[in-house]
């Protein structure tokens, strides 16, 4: 019997969530979500650069995590 997470037609095999804020590099960064073993991650959407003006941490990710958008520190959808 497996212990399984399914959310929206998903089904994951960790119920951790990792975020990817406070590391100091994203080597570090990916080294820790590839240790945790998590396959969902948290992403701040007001630290996303949407018009693609510089790098984002976005192109650091495993392209396999499932991410979950955090709007925390959001006041409007500006």
């Amino acid at each position: 019997m497996s212990d399984t997470f399914s959310l929206a037609g998903t089904t994951f095999n960790s119920r951790l969530i990792i975020g990817t804020g406070k590391y100091r590099s994203y080597d570090e960064m990916k080294a820790a979500h590839a240790a945790s073993g998590a396959e969902m991650v948290t992403v701040a959407v007001n630290r996303v650069p949407l018009d693609g003006s510089s790098a984002s941490f976005l192109d650091h990710l495993d392209p396999r995590m499932k991410i979950l958008p955090n709007t925390a520190g959001c006041h409007d959808a500006d």
